[in-house]
């Protein structure tokens, strides 16, 4: 702490500093404090509306995945229609599958398949809609000196769009949504349905993948305006916190003091 005057008594340079600590408490920095605050809020009122379109369209591709892995995950077609051959699911399900193997259809709990038949198999997972945040800058919390403590990953829910430093779109990255056979055209009466519908779903799925990467795009160029205010806004905060926390601290001393002049 520097103090302007080396010719006042220890009492005068305490009484002095809080002099010049209130000013700023209740003059520059709560102006400041005002103005940062408002402007986070304006750039959070963009940053909502991308991450809400963005969500819209994630909503849409999950509903795409789970029709997809409920077409993929029948166990109750004839015993023709399942095969060993693991480049089926490849032909069927693209990069979507995943964790591919080859075990028996019993295994699988495939009906009317026993332990002589092998089944390719894979899994279908959730993609992921995330935004990477700190969480002290999000609620404004000045405890400790770190403003990027606690910073990780969150989901982006209805409740929480506009959240966060970056918006994170990944395919696969999630749970599974269901384990997916590999079938076979040849004597399965069910393979043209099943293989055309899950055809079709995939280009739904592949234009509403492309479509939300622009969101995305557009989120984390936004995103970075409304950090900086937010940085701000919590370094005001922070300094009128410890300016505070220094006036109450100098009273002290100078009570202190006084009980022994």
């Amino acid at each position: 702490m520097a103090f302007v005057n080396t010719d006042l008594s220890v009492t005068g340079i305490l009484t002095h500093s809080n002099q010049t600590s209130t000013l700023a408490v209740i003059g520059p920095i709560p102006e400041q404090i005002g103005i940062a605050s408002d402007t986070t809020a304006k750039w959070k009122v963009t940053c909502t509306a991308i991450d809400d379109a963005a969500l819209n369209i994630f909503n849409i591709i999950i509903n795409k995945q789970e029709q997809i892995a409920t077409l993929g995950a029948n166990i109750g077609l004839s015993s023709e229609c399942y095969s060993g051959n693991t480049s089926l699911l490849t032909t069927l399900y693209g990069d979507m599958v995943s964790g591919i193997g080859i075990t028996y259809g019993q295994n699988l709990g495939i009906v009317g398949v026993g332990t002589t038949t092998n089944v390719a198999y894979g899994s279908i997972k959730y993609d992921t809609l995330q935004a990477y945040q700190y969480p002290k800058l999000e609620t404004l919390d000045v405890s400790g000196n770190n403003p990027f403590e606690g910073e990780g990953y969150v989901t982006i829910t209805s409740g929480n769009t506009g959240i966060g430093k970056f918006t994170i779109y990944t395919r696969g990255a999630g749970s599974s949504i269901a384990t997916v056979f590999a079938y076979e055209s040849s004597g399965c009466a069910s393979y043209t349905g099943i293989a055309n519908s899950i055809s079709s779903i995939r280009v739904e799925y592949d234009s509403k993948v492309s479509g939300i990467a622009t969101h995305v795009t557009n989120a984390n160029v936004i995103k970075q305006y409304k950090h900086s205010t937010q940085l701000e806004w919590w370094s005001l905060n922070k300094v009128r916190n410890n300016l505070s926390v220094g006036i109450t601290s100098n009273t002290s001393a100078v009570n202190i003091i006084a009980s022994y002049s």
